[in-house]
């Protein structure tokens, strides 16, 4: 009985050292900022981490006193059952607890006589952590598939295990990497099972429309269907010429699951891009202040402009702040899993520059350049590409149909009614336009996955 409590008792100090750790490194980061840095703090979060250290050192300082009671009354022999031996003859007292939701519930042993300081300090910890966390705590931005939760459910009920077996092969280290790097809401093997069970289904529809194509024609011409006339084509040979589809359609939606990750992460990537010679213009003016690199990250994130780049720095602060690491770790981490290179490349000159003791204004005002220099280049060659659009466009969509019009006008004048390949001037010239509003659509699209964001 007391060894366990002697157990409880060390693990519980390890996790309340771990905690005094991180907000102390946070309250001395504030005060730092306020004495060099000109910074003006917000009194409540340094009111809060100061209770915070203060009572998370009482809590230390009486467990600590509790060890030698303990450590005395362990006994390797067992003269009297254990049963009949009585805390309160030695002046000790349980105290059973749940610290927080993430953790299981905690039961200790101390002096009877700190027992309610120690239950006083804990109530002040637990109150100012929890205003820590719900006023100053650096939520992650999630972008994705949030929505579909419940399809997500549906397919690990189905196809967990399988996903499990095949994710722990190690063949989709690549996927989840891209997973990470576009901020994904869903865990690698919820992700292969959502891909197997939508090719499952997209199997099933490939099916019906295999079964539904057998039978009936589809043409772009009116009547758009008609029924398959077997007399002159055979059953047999219908079905092979239409049996591609059940095997397409899910070929398709397996391949296009695999490389969504790497394409979203890749569209991130350029949006990045294009904020950060910003990003660092504006940690530049605020490293001319000699701010903490900390409080110049949390200064950026409450910047509503850069909407990809602070989830990203977000990413960061929470390293910091909730997982413990110090400023070159977390950047560094930070780096590895940046879906930009650009933005990569800064947190590792950070990092650097950190770690050797350089000028943080320095350097990014160095980099400051670099980025506005490729900013340039991109809008130069957006510039160029559009033009190159533009000649294309005017020789496709506007000369070419205006030349068929013409043809078609000039054969109909003349009275013949055939039309061209058996397909009369009606249709051909419904077709045309179909075929104009097509590529009005494809130069659109093309165009807007060339533009850079404005």
């Amino acid at each position: 009985m007391f060894f366990d409590g002697l157990k409880n008792n060390i693990q519980e100090m390890r996790e309340i050292t771990r905690e005094l750790y991180i907000f102390y490194l946070q309250l001395e980061n504030i005060k730092k900022a306020e004495k060099y840095g000109g910074m003006i703090i917000d009194k409540d979060e340094k009111s809060f981490l100061n209770e915070v250290t203060i009572s998370l050192s009482m809590q230390l300082k009486i467990l600590n006193n509790s060890i030698i009671k303990l450590v005395n009354s362990i006994s390797f022999h067992s003269k009297i059952p254990l049963s009949e031996v009585k805390e309160e003859k030695i002046g000790l007292s349980h105290v059973t607890y749940k610290p927080s939701d993430e953790r299981e519930q905690v039961s200790l042993v101390i002096s009877e006589g700190d027992k309610k300081e120690f239950l006083r300090n804990l109530s002040i910890s637990k109150l100012s952590m929890d205003q820590l966390k719900k006023k100053y705590s650096v939520e992650r931005r999630v972008v994705g598939l949030r929505k579909s939760s419940n399809y997500a459910k549906i397919s690990n009920y189905f196809f967990r295990n399988l996903s499990e077996r095949l994710v722990n092969t190690g063949y989709f280290n690549d996927l989840n990497k891209s997973l990470r790097k576009m901020s994904s809401s869903y865990v690698l093997s919820t992700y292969v099972s959502m891909g197997i069970f939508t090719t499952v289904l997209a199997f099933f529809i490939g099916i019906i429309l295999f079964i539904f194509l057998i039978f009936l024609n589809v043409s772009p011409i009116f009547p758009f269907f008609s029924f398959v006339d077997f007399s002159s084509e055979g059953i047999i040979e219908r079905f092979f010429k239409v049996f591609w589809v059940a095997i397409a359609l899910p070929v398709i939606t397996l391949i296009s699951f695999y490389f969504y990750p790497r394409s979203e992460a890749k569209h991130v990537a350029n949006r990045i891009n294009h904020e950060l010679p910003f990003v660092t213009i504006h940690l530049a003016a605020i490293s001319s202040a000699g701010v903490n690199p900390t409080n110049m990250f949390a200064i950026i994130i409450k910047n509503e402009e850069y909407k990809y780049a602070v989830v990203e720095f977000k990413k960061l602060l929470n390293l910091i702040n909730f997982h413990g690491f110090d400023v070159v770790t977390a950047l560094r981490k930070s780096a590895l899993s940046s879906p930009s290179t650009k933005l990569a490349e800064l947190f590792n000159g950070l990092a650097f520059t950190i770690k050797s003791g350089g000028n943080i204004h320095d350097f990014l005002n160095e980099h400051v350049e670099t980025m506005l220099f490729d900013y340039k280049l991109d809008r130069e060659r957006y510039i160029r590409i559009s033009e190159t659009l533009m000649d294309i466009y005017i020789s496709v969509a506007i000369s070419a149909p205006m030349i068929f019009l013409t043809i078609f006008i000039i054969i109909s004048s003349t009275g013949l009614t055939g039309g061209i390949f058996n397909i009369g001037i009606r249709t051909l010239s419904f077709l045309l336009i179909l075929i104009i509003a097509l590529l009005n659509i494809i130069f659109l699209v093309v165009l807007h996955m060339k533009q850079p964001p404005m």
